[in-house]
């Protein structure tokens, strides 16, 4: 595994950067004399200082807290879509895939239509149904999320499944789920794990999108895509509110790309 993350300075620089974001994103709002929430008329847009690192906004918030704890749901929007849209992708692709025929046809084809409506206007309906929440946003993305990744694992499987050590395991009368489990996955996996780790930064980029166009996180909930969308009245005056966030919202897309990147080249 050491000499895995020396070979390979994708991988680790990208893990090392969302380690460092994960544990801010645990502790500052854990241990941080403010709450994200707490209001403070005589400290509106004050600059960056000892007490509030990145400053205050215009209701005396302090925006390092509201900026990890921002980053806190923009990752369980990533990680949370990830895997259920992972869960989803490997069973209906491994399925479709396997069965092949008129199966795989009837299958692919219900995917196709599905993923013909954008996905945008799927968390903006559901949204508007369910309210602006976290559920709502994952429940969105995860409609029609997993079909790509479903088409990844269909295709391996259907390379893989007319292998010796497959028609081997057949013919000792393996039943299809363990034959799937044992031998293709496993098989498989290289490109199915690159493709779960770029929908993280996709699902994260897609929430801070909605955010920032006013239909995500409603308040006193902020994630980065919300912070973003509040600060452009202020961003002429005190363009450094806008900022912060940008940043690390950057970082963040960046440290799982870097770490899909770093897993690609491996395979």
């Amino acid at each position: 595994m050491k000499a895995l993350y020396r070979e390979n300075l994708l991988l680790m620089t990208g893990t090392i950067l969302l380690a460092v974001i994960i544990l801010l994103a645990i502790l500052v709002p854990a241990f941080s004399p403010y709450s994200y929430q707490a209001q403070d008329v005589n400290i509106q847009n004050s600059g960056s200082s000892f007490f509030h690192i990145f400053g205050t906004d215009k209701f005396g918030r302090d925006i390092f807290v509201r900026v990890w704890y921002g980053t806190r749901i923009s990752l369980l929007v990533g990680i949370g879509s990830a895997l259920i849209c992972g869960t989803l992708g490997i069973l209906y692709g491994s399925i479709a895939g396997y069965a092949g025929g008129k199966a795989d046809i009837l299958l692919m084809r219900l995917a196709d239509v599905i993923d013909s409506i954008p996905s945008l206007l799927y968390v903006i309906l559901i949204m508007l149904v369910l309210g602006a929440n976290v559920g709502s946003i994952l429940l969105g993305i995860c409609i029609s999320g997993w079909i790509e990744l479903s088409r990844v694992v269909r295709g391996e499987v259907m390379r893989l499944k007319n292998q010796e050590f497959c028609i081997a395991a057949r013919m000792a009368g393996a039943r299809p789920g363990r034959i799937l489990r044992r031998h293709l996955l496993p098989n498989g996996l290289g490109p199915v794990i690159v493709n779960v780790t770029f929908l993280v930064p996709k699902a994260i980029f897609t929430e801070a999108f909605l955010s920032f166009v006013g239909v995500g996180i409603s308040a006193p909930a902020a994630s980065l895509g919300t912070l973003i969308q509040e600060s452009r009245s202020q961003m002429l005056v005190y363009p450094t509110q806008m900022l912060y966030p940008v940043l690390v919202l950057c970082i963040l897309i960046l440290s799982m790309n870097l770490i899909g990147a770093g897993l690609e080249r491996r395979n």
